[in-house]
């Protein structure tokens, strides 16, 4: 059963954590997760499984879908990973991403950290990270393979910065 929406500080954005998906919601996040991440989008046989194993998280506006984040608990004791967070092309540059990340962070169990690799020359991602409170744990070279270079950042969730 879904949580109940939770209000977060981006005009009319309210976020809810889904444990099940039905098929039009699964169908629209693989769509417009693969539109924003290409490949690395979670698809229509992992995103059942981050919903009813991991947090999956989405952001609606008056009830339309605008956007989603994915996490999963790391192997490493308190941390968590978000392997895809995305916005709708055509709901950015309007608070959302920020007002995501914030209302993620509120909702997640307090442990130690999120963490979340990025591509260092995707500019905005980096900047929407670092303006969250994310800060470079590590420069992973290659790490998706030849000339896929990945930032790792994280934010402490246990309130202590």
């Amino acid at each position: 059963m879904p949580e109940p929406f939770i209000d977060s500080p981006a005009a009319d954005l309210s976020v809810r954590r889904l444990t099940r998906l039905d098929r039009q919601l699964l169908l629209d996040l693989e769509f417009y997760g693969r539109q924003s991440l290409g490949e690395a989008a979670l698809d229509r046989w992992l995103l059942p499984v981050a919903a009813a194993f991991g947090f999956l998280f989405v952001g609606c506006v008056n009830r339309v879908f605008v956007g989603s984040a994915q996490i999963f608990r790391c192997v490493e004791a308190g941390d968590f990973y978000m392997d895809g967070f995305f916005i709708r092309e055509e709901q950015r540059r309007r608070g959302y991403g920020g007002a995501l990340l914030g209302a993620v962070k509120r909702l997640l169990p307090p442990q130690e950290r999120l963490l979340v690799t990025v591509d260092p020359m995707n500019a905005a991602a980096v900047a929407l990270y670092r303006s969250a409170g994310f800060q470079e744990v590590d420069f992973l070279p290659e790490f998706y393979g030849s000339g896929q270079d990945r930032l790792l950042l994280a934010i402490r969730l246990d309130g202590t910065g």
